[in-house]
């Protein structure tokens, strides 16, 4: 059984379709934020993670500035940071010492699902590009903050979710691959840029042909 874990049902609705019929395939609606998605994750493994094979973190990002992504661009995390855990300074987020936390640690993306996951999207020819993903409990607001957590973490975009979904998954010893696509660029807000709805869509339609190929393929393993 694979668990589509997704912060809110606005970014899996245009997969219900395919899911009232994917008998392989459940979904955990986690809530927005770090804390929420830790909290439901748990919850949800703790009581049904012997029946969870893999979990895919799916839903909207904003790309920093100057990194070569566009908005509907689809993302792969190669590794996930927490973006603004440690001190908030006036230029930036400082790390705790490393007596008490490790600065930076990220959280790694690379296991037999991603590496599977990244095969059918070549095989389909779905174009993705594989970067860092910063966790943040605020979203960027400001063309600087962006800048400042694209060079600490040398990463493409942010999300409120990845890292908390990876962390749960490597406490269960379950793995997880996590996809994104472009909603907006993290810069001076203005959601008149943005392209939230055609960003689910575009994710929605991307999941779906990789999880009928994912089921398809475990099907015939059985």
């Amino acid at each position: 059984m694979l668990l589509i874990a997704v912060a809110t049902e606005n970014e899996i609705k245009p997969l219900e379709q395919f899911l009232a019929a994917a008998d392989q395939v459940e979904v955990l609606v986690t809530g927005m934020g770090p804390v929420a998605t830790a909290a439901s994750l748990s919850n949800y493994l703790a009581l049904h993670g012997s029946g969870i094979d893999g979990v895919l973190n799916i839903g909207v990002a904003g790309a920093y500035v100057d990194t070569g992504l566009a908005v509907l661009d689809i993302c792969l995390a190669q590794q996930e940071f927490l973006g603004d855990f440690g001190i908030c300074m006036q230029d930036g987020i400082q790390d705790f010492d490393p007596g008490l936390e490790k600065p930076g640690m990220p959280l790694a993306s690379n296991n037999d699902l991603v590496d599977r996951f990244a095969s059918i999207c070549n095989d389909h020819d779905i174009a993705f590009k594989s970067v860092n993903f910063v966790t943040v409990n605020c979203c960027t607001g400001t063309t600087e903050r962006g800048r400042f957590l694209r060079n600490k973490f040398n990463a493409g975009c942010e999300n409120m979710e990845g890292a908390a979904v990876a962390m749960v998954c490597r406490n269960f010893d379950i793995p997880c691959i996590e996809l994104r696509c472009i909603s907006n660029m993290a810069e001076d807000r203005d959601p008149a840029n943005w392209q939230l709805a055609e960003a689910i869509e575009k994710i929605c339609r991307v999941a779906e042909v990789i999880l009928q190929e994912y089921v398809q393929g475990r099907f015939r393993q059985v």
